[in-house]
């Protein structure tokens, strides 16, 4: 089971993954539909991933979470 973290911004999205207790960057990917649902094809249904709310999170949500095992949607004063 792998862990994703998104760091969300207007035009792109910054990508973490914890696999086997390592943390690795995956650098960017663009916020389009297109892309996003790109990466979500890279995605397993063991996979969670975990974003910050922001205005457009609800939508990446959406098209990521067919994909994965779980999605968190996540305010970003409960990320410490």
């Amino acid at each position: 089971m792998r862990s994703i973290g998104l760091d969300v911004h207007r035009d792109f999205c910054e990508v973490a993954i914890v696999e086997a207790g390592e943390v690795r960057s995956a650098g960017r990917i663009e916020t389009t539909p297109a892309a996003l649902e790109l990466f979500a094809g890279s995605l397993g249904a063991t996979d969670r991933v975990a974003l910050e709310v922001t205005g457009n999170a609800w939508e990446i949500a959406r098209i990521i979470e067919p994909q994965v095992g779980r999605v968190l949607v996540v305010h970003p004063g409960d990320t410490g």
